[in-house]
C-alpha cells in the first residue's frame, strides 16, 4: 500500500488544500498576455486537486485500497466542498442564494395555480395582448398589489426628487420599521406626515411597507371618504371601524372581504397623483382620472388558491 496514502489525515488533507486553493486563486488574477500557458497552470492545478480529493476519499486509481474517511464537520464546511468555500466569492454565493430563492418562488406559484385560474390568466393575456401589453408576475406573498405599484413606478415614472432620506426626516427616524409606527400619533395629528413627496418619490427607494403605512395613514385621516364604504367591510360591534381596518393594512391582513382593495388603491391613487387602471377579465377600471400619468396592474379573481392577486401590466 503507498505509504503516502496511509498517512494523510484531515489536518494534512486541510494544509494541502488551502495551498492548492490559495495558488488557483493566484493564478486566476494574474494579468498575462500567455492566456494559454495560465489556462494550463490552471487545468494542472485543478488536476492536483482532483487527485487530493480522492486521495483524502479513498478513491485511488486502483480501487483496491480503502482510507478512513475523517467525518470532522469544520463549521459547517463538509471536507469536498472546502476549496468551493474558498475560491466562491460572497457575492457569487449571494447570487446563488438569489436564484434559487427566485426558483423556490416560481415553484411556487406554479403549484398555487388552480385549473380554472389559468384559464382566467390566459383570458387577461389575450385582453391585455389586443392593448399591446402583457402581464408581469408579481409573487404571492401578501404584498402583490403595493409591489404591483412600486414595479409599475419603476418602469413609468424618471423623474423624482425626493428620497427615503426626506420620508425619515418627515417621520423623525433614522430607520423605518412597520413596528415603531403607533397609528394613533398620525390620527390625531394630522400634519404629522407630508404626503406631498410622494408624488415625486423615487420609486427605487420605496418598500410595500412604506406603502403600507403612508396608505393606512391616509385613510385614517381622510376617513370622511372612505368610512361609509370601511363601514360596508367590518363588523358592526368595532369600536373606531376606521382605525381598526388601516391597522388591518399595517398588519397585511385587510380586505378579506373586499373584491379590488378599492379603498387601498384610491388612497394610493391620491397620495402618488397617478392615475391607476386595473384590468381584470370582465372590465377596465381607473382610479384618480384627473392624474395626468398612468400606472397599470391587472386582479385575478382565481389565479391562486391561497386567494386573490395582482399582477403588473408592462407594454408589449
Amino acid at each position: 500500500m503507498n505509504e503516502e496514502l496511509k498517512k494523510i489525515n484531515y489536518n494534512e488533507y486541510k494544509r494541502r488544500l488551502k495551498k492548492l486553493s490559495e495558488e488557483i486563486t493566484k493564478e486566476k488574477k494574474k494579468k498575462t498576455i500567455h492566456k494559454d500557458k495560465q489556462n494550463e497552470n490552471i487545468l494542472k492545478l485543478e488536476e492536483e486537486l482532483k487527485k487530493l480529493n480522492e486521495l483524502y476519499n479513498g478513491k485511488n486509481n486502483d480501487n483496491n485500497t480503502i482510507i478512513e474517511q475523517n467525518n470532522y464537520n469544520d463549521n459547517n464546511m463538509i471536507p469536498d466542498n472546502l476549496y468551493s468555500y474558498n475560491v466562491i466569492s460572497k457575492k457569487s454565493l449571494k447570487n446563488k442564494a438569489k436564484m434559487k430563492k427566485k426558483e423556490m418562488e416560481e415553484e411556487l406559484n406554479e403549484q398555487s395555480r388552480s385549473k380554472i385560474g389559468e384559464e382566467e390568466y390566459n383570458k387577461l393575456l389575450e385582453i391585455l395582448k389586443i392593448k399591446n401589453q402583457t402581464i408581469y408576475s408579481i409573487a404571492p406573498d401578501g404584498n402583490c398589489l403595493y409591489e404591483s405599484i412600486i414595479h409599475q413606478l419603476k418602469q413609468r415614472i424618471k423623474n423624482f426628487k425626493y428620497s427615503k432620506n426626506n420620508f425619515l426626516q418627515i417621520i423623525n427616524q433614522d430607520n423605518f420599521s412597520l413596528n415603531i409606527i403607533d397609528l394613533k400619533n398620525y390620527q390625531q395629528n394630522k400634519h404629522i406626515l407630508d404626503f406631498s413627496i410622494f408624488e415625486s418619490f423615487d420609486p427605487n427607494h420605496l418598500t410595500s411597507d412604506i406603502l403600507r403605512f403612508i396608505t393606512s395613514v391616509y385613510i385614517l385621516q381622510n376617513s370622511d371618504l372612505f368610512a361609509n364604504f370601511i363601514y360596508e367591510y367590518t363588523e358592526q360591534d368595532i369600536n373606531d371601524p376606521c382605525y381598526n381596518y388601516c391597522q388591518q393594512i399595517m398588519n397585511g391582513i385587510y380586505g378579506y372581504k373586499m373584491k379590488k382593495s378599492e379603498i387601498e388603491i384610491t388612497a394610493l391613487s391620491n397620495i402618488l397623483k397617478k392615475k391607476i387602471t386595473v384590468q381584470d377579465i370582465n372590465m377596465s377600471v381607473s382610479y384618480g382620472e384627473n392624474y395626468k400619468e398612468e400606472l397599470f396592474i391587472c386582479f385575478h379573481h382565481k389565479l391562486y388558491t391561497l386567494g386573490k392577486h395582482y399582477n403588473s401590466v408592462i407594454d408589449l
